[in-house]
């Protein structure tokens, strides 16, 4: 469903819009002075929002969001699979469509790395562009909003990855196993860290880091993906194997 996020605290039920903010509603959602639509905040608490006037909308909490959506398209209610994106930076406008998917799929956490044929460093524009394509995303699809962590590097981003840790690759290792065999036995709410390279992918080193600390190194049965896709391939394909 599609919500109107909230990025500050309301002041006695009262929120004042930014510029952007009444730009989104206005120009993108073509709303009018007196409409009524549902707002949620960080904590995931759903209100109730009259637009009172240009410049400032009231709160009013509720327990029933689905009666004053911005449209009639239904999110799916039940919980997610608990996933943790690791991607690698990538050049240009790619980290922006790879975020806007993973977001809108439902991945709890997104953490990008630099590894060793990154190409480009992120810089802080960049940076914090995809924290306002998260944010774009949520209000479009109704999801809740990912932690966005980095860049870090590779073995601090092994340091960091929760529950059972997957290293999409291209290389030779041994042991190598298909998605569904990787994720033979997960536990319920169990965390899954997937791990994806940037154009390249992962180097030889990398690989053997990442096994040397239990990760499972997992090669898709597809054609040939860009780093880009295969993020966003392999989010879907986890939920769709874990998902009841």
């Amino acid at each position: 469903m599609r919500v109107f996020l909230l990025r500050r605290d309301a002041d006695n039920g009262i929120y004042n819009l930014s510029e952007k903010e009444k730009n989104y509603l206005f120009r993108v959602l073509r709303l009018n002075v007196n409409d009524v639509f549902t707002a949620k905040d960080s904590k995931e608490r759903y209100y109730k929002a009259f637009l009172f006037d240009e410049g400032s909308i009231t709160l009013e909490r509720t327990d029933n969001p689905e009666a004053t959506l911005l449209d009639n398209l239904s999110s799916y209610k039940g919980p997610f699979i608990p996933m943790i994106a690791f991607i690698s930076v990538l050049k240009g406008k790619k980290n922006e469509m790879e975020v806007r998917a993973l977001t809108e799929i439902g991945v709890k956490k997104i953490v990008l790395m630099n590894t060793e044929f990154v190409q480009s460093p992120l810089s802080k524009h960049q940076n914090e562009r995809l924290e306002t394509i998260i944010r774009e995303a949520v209000q479009q699809s109704g999801s809740k909003e990912p932690e966005l962590i980095g860049p870090v590097s590779f073995e601090e981003a092994l340091n960091i990855a929760e529950g059972r840790i997957l290293i999409l690759h291209q290389s030779t290792i041994e042991r190598t196993r298909k998605l569904s065999e990787a994720l033979e036995d997960t536990k319920e709410d169990e965390s899954i860290s997937f791990m994806i390279g940037p154009e390249g992918g992962f180097s030889d080193r990398e690989c053997n880091i990442a096994v040397e600390k239990n990760a499972i190194p997992v090669l898709l049965s597809t054609n040939i993906l860009r780093a880009e896709t295969a993020a966003i391939y392999t989010a879907s394909a986890i939920q769709a194997l874990l998902q009841n």
